[in-house]
């Protein structure tokens, strides 16, 4: 069995490649595009972009495109996480080892329940801009352009801090590139530190792995494993939605080795629910390059707008190139999911299906906080898994908004169990996300149930 490969975190800067001069997704409808008010400043911005070091690499992502193709032939999981929009410069770097470890424990959970390795990737180092469903939104009493992240505005209630920025464009690469840095330092660290586990964790985890000979080494760093190959250092992939063509275009680069367009500011980029048209620039991005990619798909969706993606997206039909991520809420699923796996496995496409639990569940309670409740997050889950097991198809992929502390977002087991309890740790830019414990839990349940079949 082929094991995901771990990713060399933060690699040595890449010689710079060719842009495209003429991208194909230029002049195609590109919606959730911020209303930069000055295009020569954007300008000026993509142009240094495009002068800068790639912030991934062309080998790393092959890698991560065979970790996905392990993970659609049932050999392996997918654990995809982290912020709903990310914090940049210091407090990114600083919320990065919580994260990190967070993502580990969830990952050795599910593992070690499945007898699989687990391919871990982080909504990470690039999760700076978020799509909206208003151009605007009240706060204070007062009408706001709506927050878009820290890639476009700042979320202060503040109307000149709203006014879209191109130069946080540059903010967002150099924060990018700074938790890259500090991934490669934890990832090194928890190498080096093989030192037995605690008692704490010995009580609650058993140490070995899917091939039975790892030793599963647990610090605040993460984890390191022991493969055919030796010792490796564990660390994330990187993945965010490939949101803001501004910001994207400038990575496209072509690899010298195989001629092909890469998309390098990530890993696994993908696209929202809001911007998957497949007539759309975002899907026209996504089909040029050579990463492996991933699409949300919402209750929405019809047969035709999901075969087009397909088609458009996996031409070739290659295992791994193409993840879908449902994220079609509690009270949908179960009337849902069961066609759109239908219509996907008629078509001839090896996908890997994952399940987004949160999306779909969010809702604003009495206190004016958006949350999600546990219960809901759990449900979509189970069904999802339960649908996929049904029709002979492997629930191969959870996609979390996760934080790496103990957060007071979501409703329900691990969180506040009452609205008002919602004030006491708020700390998202955006949407709820599940504190530690909630993620441990959810990671193992949906484990269990699938080990059960």
């Amino acid at each position: 069995m082929r094991r995901p490969a771990m990713p060399l975190i933060a690699p040595a800067p890449p010689a710079r490649t060719t842009t495209l001069t003429a991208p194909p997704w230029r002049g195609l409808p590109a919606a959730q595009q911020p209303p930069w008010p000055d295009p020569a400043a954007v300008a000026d911005v993509t142009g240094e972009l495009a002068r800068l070091p790639a912030l991934t690499a062309a080998a790393d992502v092959r890698q991560a495109g065979a970790a996905l193709a392990d993970v659609s032939a049932h050999q392996a999981f997918l654990l995809q996480a982290g912020d709903c929009a990310e914090p940049t410069g210091a407090m990114g770097v600083a919320a990065l080892q919580g994260k990190h470890r967070v993502l580990g424990e969830m990952a050795e959970i599910i593992s070690d329940r499945l007898e699989l390795p687990t391919m871990t990737v982080g909504r990470i180092a690039g999760q700076y801009a978020k799509p909206r469903s208003k151009p605007e939104e009240i706060v204070g009493g007062r009408a706001l352009p709506v927050f878009r992240g820290l890639n476009v505005n700042a979320p202060d209630a503040d109307p000149a801090a709203r006014i879209p920025d191109p130069r946080r464009l540059l903010a967002g690469y150099h924060s990018a590139r700074a938790l890259l840095s500090e991934l490669h330092i934890i990832a090194h660290r928890a190498a080096s530190d093989l030192t037995p586990l605690s008692a704490a964790h010995i009580s609650t985890r058993r140490p070995r792995s899917w091939d039975g000979t790892l030793r599963a080494v647990l610090d605040d760093y993460g984890r390191t494993h022991r493969t055919e190959d030796g010792w490796r250092r564990t660390g994330l992939w990187t993945s965010h939605e490939a949101l803001l063509l501004d910001y994207e275009e400038p990575f496209v680069r072509r690899d010298p080795r195989t001629g092909e367009d890469y998309l390098l500011s990530t890993h696994l980029p993908w696209v929202g629910d809001r911007t998957r048209q497949a007539d759309g620039a975002h899907i026209a991005l996504l089909a040029h390059i050579a990463n492996p990619v991933a699409v949300k798909i919402g209750p929405g969706i019809s047969r035709s707008d999901l075969i087009a993606l397909c088609h458009r997206l996996d031409p070739h039909r290659r295992p791994g190139r193409l993840t879908l991520i449902a994220r079609l809420g509690a009270a949908g699923v179960r009337e849902l999911l069961p066609e759109l796996i239908r219509t996907v496995a008629e078509a001839g496409h090896q996908v890997v299906w994952a399940s987004d639990p949160m999306h779909g569940n969010t809702f604003t309670a009495a206190t004016g906080h958006k949350t999600r409740h546990m219960d809901a997050i759990t449900a979509e889950t189970a069904a999802f898994i339960e649908i996929l097991h049904r029709a002979g198809q492997w629930p191969g992929g959870l996609h979390l908004e996760v934080a790496g502390d103990r957060v007071t977002e979501c409703l329900g087991a691990g969180g506040p169990r009452s609205e008002q309890g919602l004030s006491r740790a708020y700390r998202t830019l955006c949407d709820p996300r599940l504190n530690d414990d909630q993620a441990r839990l959810l990671a193992r349940t949906a484990a269990d149930l699938i080990a059960r079949g």
